[in-house]
């Protein structure tokens, strides 16, 4: 390979066909969803693409460079982007979620711990004297490195990474957790759905379903765990299959913290109902970048957590936003700076903002400025895109992926979570507080045009103009 080519490649865990298998692209990683698996599945082991080959041009350059402009001075005055993930990465979500409840705890028992703060972001900024190390090109700067004791460096931990393989098994040993990244990393497996499995095991463990050496808070087995999973070696044979496949052999359904078999984020719904409802709908399972609502609920104190109200307008908004945003290939955290930077959210009082939000849903996500975005593809393609036309596609795509997933099976009874977020109260919460799904679900199925089983309904899918074929046209939608 030449300096200016590129590759994606697998690991041994994608080589093994791993159902929690993830794609390398230099130190950036396509983690979730078992990809790496399916190259595997089709003996590839790298793809790559010579560099040169061609230039990009935007149709209409002069606007182009005006929006980028603007895009860039929002994310450099925007206090998140150009201070929070700009100087401690991703990991500073640590202590916010700590502080909200949210943090998961021993496999999402508990939603905070005194201890967090010596795996924040902050901390391991001071502690390894961070640096800068990012996707290419990049404005808003998250990913780093640091160096550790031994003089040697190592990318920071992101935070999902933190969560999972940290905190959720009881482990506040930053070292430890580098390590585990590292490995992850290593053997191309996705950190996320790592972790979950790890949390699961050492619960079954406890509980006797399982036999095991795994304990929460102990570093004993873990790096063994990890490489077995990717190598299918042992018990690692059966936990590389997930979580989901676990519980269903040796139980533990209800604190095997999946949904769709994909393991979830490292955010406690139970302090975040709109989440909850984001990971039950979510087409590809608990993924906390179909819909961020955690971040207005708890890290900016938009929409009280603890109700139903406004949760379901705001999970669709952000799924259409979001499946726009990943079709023009730039960052899902910009939107944290062209959301609200903009002059009418920036300018409004704070409890104005707050009541709209909470109690005029509907006119609140309207008046979200996403022309950055609109503007950025139409200065790009020639094609015009107004804002509404930006949001409506992402409303397509979203449509016609739950389309494909209905068509597959998928229903109102895989838009569920575990039992411990709908039963289980978090220890240390005094309310025990739990997810009230069901009315939220039945919220955003209106706001979606499904019908009351989680299917699009045939005049939703012909209003996005998706093709419907075989059975589908002579009106069996179920």
């Amino acid at each position: 390979m030449g300096k200016r080519d590129g590759a994606i490649a697998i690991g041994p865990a994608g080589e093994n066909q791993v159902n929690i298998a993830n794609i390398a692209s230099g130190h950036r990683f396509l983690g979730r969803g078992g990809m790496g698996a399916v190259m595997g599945a089709k003996h590839l082991k790298a793809v790559v693409a010579k560099g040169g080959e061609m230039r990009i041009i935007p149709r209409d350059v002069g606007k182009f460079e005006k929006i980028k402009k603007r895009a860039t001075r929002y994310i450099n005055r925007n206090r998140f982007t150009s201070h929070t993930y700009r100087n401690y990465g991703t990991s500073a979500n640590v202590n916010w979620c700590n502080e909200g409840g949210i943090l998961p705890v021993r496999n999402f028992t508990v939603g905070r711990h005194e201890l967090a703060e010596k795996v924040s972001g902050e901390t391991m900024a001071r502690r390894y004297h961070t640096r800068h190390s990012t996707c290419k090109p990049c404005t808003i700067l998250c990913g780093h490195e640091g160096t550790l004791e031994d003089g040697t460096r190592h990318g920071i931990p992101e935070y999902e990474t933190v969560g999972l393989l940290g905190t959720n098994l009881g482990n506040f040993s930053p070292d430890q957790i580098i390590r585990y990244n590292d490995i992850c990393n290593q053997m191309g497996m996705d950190t996320i759905s790592a972790g979950g499995v790890l949390g699961y095991t050492m619960e079954a463990g406890e509980k006797g379903l399982i036999e095991t050496s795994l304990r929460f808070g102990s570093d004993e087995g873990v790096a063994d765990a990890l490489r077995d999973m990717a190598h299918r070696r042992g018990f690692g044979d059966e936990m590389a299959n997930g979580t989901r496949w676990l519980s269903e052999k040796y139980g533990g359904k209800s604190f095997a913290i999946q949904v769709k078999g994909l393991e979830m984020a490292a955010y406690d719904p139970r302090g975040s109902w709109g989440q909850g409802l984001s990971y039950a709908v979510a087409n590809r399972g608990a993924c906390h970048l179909s819909s961020t609502t955690f971040a207005p609920e708890v890290m900016f104190g938009f929409l009280y957590p603890y109700t139903t109200r406004a949760k379901a307008p705001f999970v669709v908004f952000f799924e259409d936003l979001y499946a726009g945003i990943n079709s023009l290939q730039t960052c899902l955290f910009t939107s944290y700076a062209y959301l609200l930077e903009p002059p009418m959210v920036k300018y409004t009082p704070r409890f104005l903002l707050n009541l709209n939000m909470r109690y005029l849903p509907g006119i609140a996500t309207r008046l979200m400025d996403v022309s950055i975005y609109s503007g950025l593809y139409g200065s790009v393609t020639g094609i015009k895109m107004s804002p509404r036309d930006f949001l409506k596609a992402g409303t397509r795509i979203h449509t016609l992926e739950r389309f494909m997933n209905t068509r597959e099976g998928i229903s109102r009874r895989d838009d569920i979570l575990p039992d411990r977020f709908l039963k289980e109260g978090r220890v240390g919460d005094p309310k025990q507080r739990v997810v009230p799904l069901d009315r939220m679900l039945d919220t955003y199925y209106r706001r979606r045009g499904y019908d009351m089983n989680g299917v699009p309904s045939l005049k939703t899918l012909h209003a996005l103009n998706i093709e419907i074929t075989g059975d589908k046209e002579n009106g069996d939608n179920s």
